[in-house]
């Protein structure tokens, strides 16, 4: 929860500073002399990941959304084993949108609402017994009920010593545990539309934005790019449960899908596929190659160095998180160094990318850090 807090005041600082260069008139576009057509890369990445990678996991999340109602309406193990099966899946296709946390995304914080961990067992247990039927605002202190990590919860996490989850929504207090399922996916269902349709119906908008300003679509979907990179991958994925920033004694609680830790490592493999795909401008759907980050470096003059070690290092953060355990509180029990290693690995793409390839396409950083890379 601390680095939740501290994401938000980073968000709001960099917003602040964001606003103050607006007002005094420096948001014009700058050293924008490279003549590369920035509209290329927004139309591809709109047209060919974006669109078809939201449209995908939508219809991802509506089928959870009828199998949780048909468990709901009639609980059984076997529609409990068809909402977790869905709920997998939608996890999964999850990981193809999470970067483009921006626009109304943005302003809703709807990475956070959908997947802010560790679960918050605490908030979602007092929700279940007050018989909360329906989700409004929450505040920091209560992220992590929400969203995929308290839907893990819901469908792996409540089993005890003497009960099983499907005892819960069939005992006597089944329908507050119910009505917090509900609630949750619901929850989940209608920030997903306003979101796909704020990028549906903004089009132009995007792909129009072509200068470089602070303000322009490519400068902050890079941004997007590289904090997602950094923060929501490295840190929240890698760095958090194997603790290779602190003592080295790794905090399982923190891994990803806790509840269900068998799927952490395609979990993660999806998450570093969506960079990738970003990155080279490769289709959704794998059947093209696009105008990606790549195709502007490759545009400009004396990047081949640069663009040969961006390649390397990606082809050793996927040969690493191949070599994981699928559950990563095993890999954690039994060889953390190899979590370790791909830490490291992440850290060299960071910094190939955030120092040396914004320096190349003359976009600032918008958002502040002070973890050295």
């Amino acid at each position: 929860m601390i680095y939740l807090y501290i994401f938000y005041m980073k968000k709001f600082i960099s917003l602040f500073i964001v606003i103050i260069i607006y007002a005094c008139g420096s948001d014009e576009s700058i050293n924008d002399n490279d003549n590369f057509d920035r509209g290329l890369i927004l139309a591809s990445t709109y047209d060919n990941i974006i669109i078809p990678a939201y449209n995908n996991f939508n219809q991802s999340l509506v089928l959870l959304q009828e199998n949780i109602n048909q468990f709901i309406n009639d609980p059984s193990q076997e529609k409990l084993e068809n909402a977790r099966l869905n709920w997998k899946d939608a996890y999964i296709n999850w990981q193809s949108v999470a970067m483009f946390n921006l626009r109304k995304a943005e302003q809703i914080f709807y990475a956070n609402l959908m997947n802010a961990y560790p679960c918050n067992e605490i908030v979602i247990n007092n929700k279940i017994n007050n018989s909360v039927t329906e989700i409004g605002e929450i505040s920091i202190n209560e992220l992590g009920s929400t969203g995929f990590p308290a839907l893990g919860y819901m469908l792996y996490g409540l089993e005890g010593e003497n009960s099983s989850v499907l005892s819960n929504y069939t005992g006597d207090e089944h329908s507050n545990y119910k009505n917090y399922l509900s609630a949750l996916i619901n929850h989940m269902t209608l920030n997903t539309n306003l979101v796909v349709t704020d990028w549906k119906n903004n089009r132009s908008e995007f792909v129009n934005s072509t200068g470089n300003s602070s303000t322009s679509s490519l400068n902050k979907i890079i941004n997007d790019f590289l904090q997602y990179l950094e923060k929501r991958l490295r840190e929240a994925k890698i760095a958090n449960p194997s603790s290779v920033r602190g003592d080295l004694n790794p905090n399982f609680n923190q891994v990803e899908s806790f509840y269900h830790p068998e799927i952490c490592k395609i979990l993660l493999k999806n998450a570093f596929l969506s960079v990738e795909r970003f990155y080279y401008g490769y289709s959704f759907d794998g059947s093209s190659i696009g105008k990606g980050l790549d195709y502007y470096l490759m545009n400009l003059e004396n990047t081949e160095e640069l663009r040969t070690a961006i390649d390397d290092q990606i082809i050793d953060i996927k040969n690493k998180i191949e070599d994981l355990d699928d559950n990563f509180i095993t890999q954690l029990e039994n060889n953390p160094q190899k979590m370790w290693d791909l830490f490291y690995s992440i850290q060299n793409l960071v910094t190939f990318t955030k120092s040396d390839m914004l320096s190349m396409f003359n976009i600032s950083s918008d958002y502040m850090d002070n973890d050295g890379d």
